[in-house]
């Protein structure tokens, strides 16, 4: 099910003219874009219950407008943790093109304001490479995901990779879309 049909393309088109105005770009080709976007849900108590890994993972594909997840496995054993490996831990997500802005979209317009307490989200999340991170602690506040495939202390780490190294223009960026973040004082 996606969500919106060209608003994508049109919001896109405006906001890479925007950011080449700003930055003093020459051709379009240089302007920053959203390459991809990657969930990742690790499931720390998939080690005791299998069935945790395939709700998560049934979850994921309906926040991910039906791309199936892949399983990802422990690369090293922690004795603490009663982990091998090889183990299924969890499972990731990559979104591209059109599923990846319907997706922003759907963050932006409709599963943000639905977080208790929003009040925007970091600005300082942004890596060494520009692309943005932040996580989500509930998987309730997408209305997609029915209450009977979540659990306790289930969450989902969304980063938001760019085609462009630079923090600022990718913030720039997101901000022309309307991005919620944090209003500083």
């Amino acid at each position: 099910m996606l969500i919106v049909n060209d608003w994508w393309e049109t919001k896109r088109k405006e906001v890479k003219k925007l950011v080449g105005e700003k930055f003093k770009h020459t051709t379009p080709m240089q302007t920053t874009d959203i390459e991809k976007i990657v969930l990742n849900s690790g499931v720390s108590q998939a080690v005791n219950d299998k069935k945790t890994l395939e709700t998560t993972e049934k979850a994921l594909m309906l926040i991910a407008y039906g791309q199936k997840p892949v399983i990802t496995y422990a690369r090293k054993s922690i004795t603490g943790f009663k982990l091998r490996e090889g183990m299924p831990i969890g499972c990731k997500v990559t979104l591209r093109k059109k599923r990846a802005w319907n997706f922003l979209f759907g963050l932006i317009k409709l599963e943000a304001p639905e977080i208790t307490n929003f009040q925007g989200f970091s600005e300082e999340k942004f890596d060494q490479d520009g692309n943005y991170n932040l996580g989500i602690n509930d998987l309730n506040i997408f209305f997609r995901v029915p209450y009977n495939l979540t659990f306790k202390n289930q969450g989902v780490q969304i980063t938001i990779v760019f085609k462009s190294n630079s923090r600022e223009e990718n913030n720039y960026f997101l901000h022309l879309l309307g991005f919620p973040f944090k209003k500083k004082n």
